[in-house]
């Protein structure tokens, strides 16, 4: 990779990153559908036997 697209490259991230978790709305949606997937506490204990990650403490 030559230098220029190197720095288009940076430039481009630098640019996304813009203090949110998500970058554009097609990725709020795509995470969503991942948290909609995503397995309770309850359901992991029940079926698998696991718990869930602990509370964060602030």
């Amino acid at each position: 990779m030559d230098e220029q697209n190197k720095l288009k490259t940076k430039l481009n991230l630098e640019a996304n990153k813009n203090g949110s978790m998500a970058q554009d709305f097609n990725e709020v949606k795509k995470l969503g559908k991942e948290m909609n997937s995503a397995k309770t506490g309850s359901e992991l204990k029940q079926e698998d036997n696991k718990t869930s990650d602990p509370l964060q403490s602030e």
